[in-house]
Parts: C-alpha cells; structure tokens; sequence
C-alpha cells in the first residue's frame, strides 16, 4: 500500500485527477454511445475523426482565430462530417450487414490518420489551450506539506462535462429533435411508421458524437501540451471501455461509467504501489472484461430479451 494512503492531500489529488480524465472518458463515451443507440454500430474511427477536429481547432488558431471561436467552428464542421460519413459511406453498406460497417469504419480511422499526418506531419504541434494553463493557473485548497490544488484546466473539463450534459438532458427531453432521436433509438420501425424521419435521426446522432469528439480531443491535447495524428488513439480504447462500463445504450451510463472509469484508473495504481509502470490500459481492460462477465448491459444498459 502507497505511504501516503491516510494524506488527505495525495488522496484529494488523486480524486481530482481520476475526475479530470473520467470527463475526457466520459466525453468519448458519449460520442460512442450516441451513435450506437440509434444504429447499433461502433464506430472504430470516432478518435481520428475527433483528432481531424481538434487539427481544425489548431489550424484556426494559428490564423489568429480567438480559441473558443476556432472550437465552435470546428464543432460545426466535426457535425456536418459526421453527419456525412453516416448518410454517404454508413448507409449504403449498413444495407449489407454489420461486417461491411465494421471495415467502413477501420477503413476511414487509417485514411483520416494518414490525412492528417500528411498534413500537419507526424510530429506534435502546439495544443490549443481553452483554458489557462500557467503555474499560476490554480485555487491552492491545502498549503500542505504536501499542498493540494486544482487547476483551471481539470475545473474547466469537468464544467463542460456537467453543461454538456445539461445540455444534451434539454436537447433530448425538452425538443421534438430530441423526442425524434430517442423514438428511433427505443424501435426504429415503430418510429418510422409513425412518420419520423429515420435517416435524419442517424445522421444527428453521427453529427453530434462529431461534435463531441472534436470537444474530447481538444480538451485531451490541452491536458497533454500537445496534439499528434495519434492523440485520441488510447483515449479511445478508455471511451469504449467507459461506455461498456456504464452502458451502450445509456447516455447517463457513459458519464457515470467515464467518471468511474477515472477514478479506478487513478486510485488503484496510486494505492497499490506494487503495481508498476504504466498500465492504465491493462487496468481499463480488466474492467471491460469484469462488467462482460458480471453484468453485460453495463451499469446502467438495457438488457436484451430474445423471445424463442
């Protein structure tokens, strides 16, 4: 056990640092989970489609575009390409089965890597900062020794959270856009008989887990310093875990299992000294595998019945 399991300090960081990385999580998550509730389909090129927006976010930048701007623009965009890859390449092959989506997918994660490494090159560039991120960029809570502090940048993340959230709660609840995707998402033939527009609602589901990634990922490279053609290629792997963790069909599920997801990839290794070197994934992993085996649907999922 870690020597500094009864300070309060080292207990509160690692709190705070499990929830700071749990939002990034629960972002991806719902980006995921927003797709497969209406089309049943994950889509394996969601992290490199998130990257190609954040690259949006940092090309923006660069022309002296004020960040916050950049990011609502490439917000936009992440949900007209998402949007577009559901009606143009997801569509047609979805006719075909699940396997030809399953390769659609792969297919476009190598060629949105391989664009964007031509591009802006393999090599990080600077990350776009949302949010201030100097020394002096903190609300000192303990003085310590050891101090404890949190900065603008985990408090920025997980206020986005809490309002995307919010936001997507009104979105889903209070408009007839939202009653639509969620009539879909619960029988899409009963839906379509009553005469909502099917196709519309996959393609807001596609263009909204877009937008969110771009979010996730811009995030994610202010949290690192950089951005690379691979930035979002592990935070994907936690996405999906958190959404296996919290439930595939469950927009609440991804938030909650992305936080919970956090917060044992934070406590065990940091508890559990003998646990060496960097095995977040291996840890991520075994969770997936014990939600598979314990509860399938996830925490908050639906099961499914078959009748025979």
């Amino acid at each position: 056990m870690s020597p500094n399991i009864d300070n309060p300090a080292f207990l509160l960081q690692l709190l705070v640092g499990g929830l700071t990385n749990g939002a990034l999580y629960a972002l991806v998550a719902l980006a995921v989970v927003l797709v497969y509730k209406t089309t049943s389909h994950i889509n394996l090129a969601q992290g490199e489609m998130a990257t190609l927006g954040a690259f949006v976010v940092f090309a923006l930048t660069q022309q002296g575009v004020q960040v916050w701007i950049a990011i609502a623009i490439a917000l936009v965009v992440s949900f007209v390409f998402g949007a577009g890859v559901e009606r143009g390449l997801i569509r047609p092959l979805e006719k075909r089965g699940i396997f030809p989506v399953v390769l659609a997918t792969l297919a476009l994660f190598l060629i949105i890597n391989a664009v964007i490494a031509i591009i802006w090159g393999t090599q990080p560039v600077p990350a776009p900062e949302p949010f201030p991120r100097e020394i002096e960029d903190k609300i000192d809570v303990l003085v310590g020794p050891p101090p404890f502090f949190i900065t603008y940048v985990a408090l920025g993340i997980l206020a986005v959270l809490v309002l995307l959230l919010v936001g997507l709660w009104l979105l889903l609840e209070k408009t007839k856009l939202g009653l639509g995707y969620r009539a879909v998402a619960a029988n899409r033939e009963a839906a379509e008989v009553m005469g909502i527009p099917v196709g519309r609602m996959f393609m807001f589901g596609w263009g909204i887990a877009g937008a969110l990634g771009t979010l996730a990922a811009a995030l994610v490279a202010e949290t690192a310093g950089t951005l690379d053609f691979n930035s979002m290629a592990s935070i994907l792997i936690f996405g999906l875990a958190a959404a296996t963790l919290g439930g595939f069909d469950s927009v609440p599920g991804a938030a909650v299992g992305g936080l919970a997801l956090g917060l044992i990839m934070a406590f065990v290794p940091g508890l559990f000294t003998f646990i060496e070197g960097d095995l977040s994934l291996v840890i991520a992993l075994i969770v997936v595998l014990v939600v598979l085996l314990v509860r399938p649907q996830g925490l908050f999922g639906t099961k499914t019945l078959e009748r025979v």
